[in-house]
C-alpha cells in the first residue's frame, strides 16, 4: 500500500513539473516586456482616447473574449475565426478605432472563406494572444477600479450635500423654534403689562370714587355752618 501511495505521489509530481513553464531568458524577459508595453499602448491612446469612453470599454471587453476564448479552448474552430460582417464585431471592433490594430496584434488577420470575410487566429501568435489576453484585463480592471473610485467620490459628495442640507433644515427649524419662544414670551409680556394696566386703571378708579364721596359730605357739613352763620342774631332781652 506504501509503495503505490509513494508511485502515486511520483506520478503527480511528474505531471506538475511537465504543466511548470520553463524559464525565460533575459533576451526572452526583455522581448515580453516589449510585447506588454506595445499591447498597452495599443489601448491607451490607441482605443480608449479616441473613442467614447463606454464604447471603449466595450469593444475591450469584446477583444477579451475573443482572447480568452482562445486561451481556455485553442483548439475550439469556433473560436479560432468569426465573421467580420457580424453585428456585434462591426459595432464594437470593425468601426471604433485601433480595435482593429489590437485585434492583428493578438493574431487575427482578415481572410476570405468560401466567399465570406473572416478574421482568422494564427496558431503561432498564441504567446501573443495571451500577452495581450493579460494587458486585456489590466486595462479593464483599471476601469473597473476607476469606476469604484468615481462612485465612491460620487457618494461622497452626495452624503456631503445631503449632510449640508440636513444642517440648513435643521438650522432653519432651530431659528423657526427660537422666534416661536421669542414670539410666546412677548405675547406673555404684553399680556402681564395688559394685567398690570388694568389694575392700576381699577385701582384709580376706585380712588377717584372714594373722593368724591369724601367730598360730598364736606360740602354738605359746610352748608350747615353757612346756615348757622347767616342766620338772625338772637334778640336782645331788654331787662338785661
Amino acid at each position: 500500500m506504501t509503495d503505490r501511495a509513494s508511485l502515486l505521489a511520483e506520478a503527480v509530481e511528474r505531471r506538475i513539473s511537465a504543466q511548470e513553464p520553463l524559464g525565460l531568458t533575459p533576451a526572452q524577459m526583455a522581448a515580453e516586456h516589449e510585447q506588454r508595453q506595445r499591447f498597452r499602448r495599443l489601448i491607451d491612446p490607441g482605443i480608449l482616447r479616441p473613442n467614447p469612453e463606454a464604447q471603449a470599454v466595450e469593444s475591450l471587453k469584446i477583444l477579451f473574449k475573443l482572447s480568452e476564448n482562445l486561451i481556455q479552448e485553442p483548439e475550439n474552430p469556433k473560436f479560432q475565426r468569426f465573421k467580420t460582417t457580424n453585428a456585434q464585431i462591426q459595432k464594437h471592433i470593425i468601426s471604433p478605432k485601433g480595435t482593429v490594430e489590437y485585434l492583428r496584434e493578438l493574431g487575427f488577420h482578415p481572410e476570405v472563406v468560401d466567399f465570406q470575410p473572416f478574421f482568422v487566429f494564427n496558431p503561432k501568435f498564441l504567446s501573443d494572444l495571451k500577452i495581450g489576453n493579460a494587458m486585456l484585463k489590466e486595462s479593464l480592471d483599471l476601469q473597473d477600479e476607476k469606476k469604484a473610485r468615481a462612485m465612491v467620490v460620487k457618494q461622497t459628495v452626495q452624503q456631503a450635500r445631503a449632510e449640508v442640507v440636513q444642517k440648513v433644515q435643521l438650522a432653519f427649524m432651530e431659528d423657526r423654534r427660537a422666534k416661536m419662544e421669542a414670539d410666546e414670551r412677548e405675547r406673555e409680556l404684553r399680556e402681564a403689562r395688559a394685567a398690570i394696566a388694568a389694575r392700576k386703571a381699577a385701582q384709580q378708579s376706585e380712588s377717584t370714587e372714594s373722593g368724591n364721596d369724601v367730598v360730598a359730605e364736606d360740602d354738605d357739613g359746610a352748608e350747615e355752618h353757612t346756615n348757622v352763620v347767616g342766620s338772625a342774631p338772637p334778640p336782645y332781652d331788654d331787662d338785661q
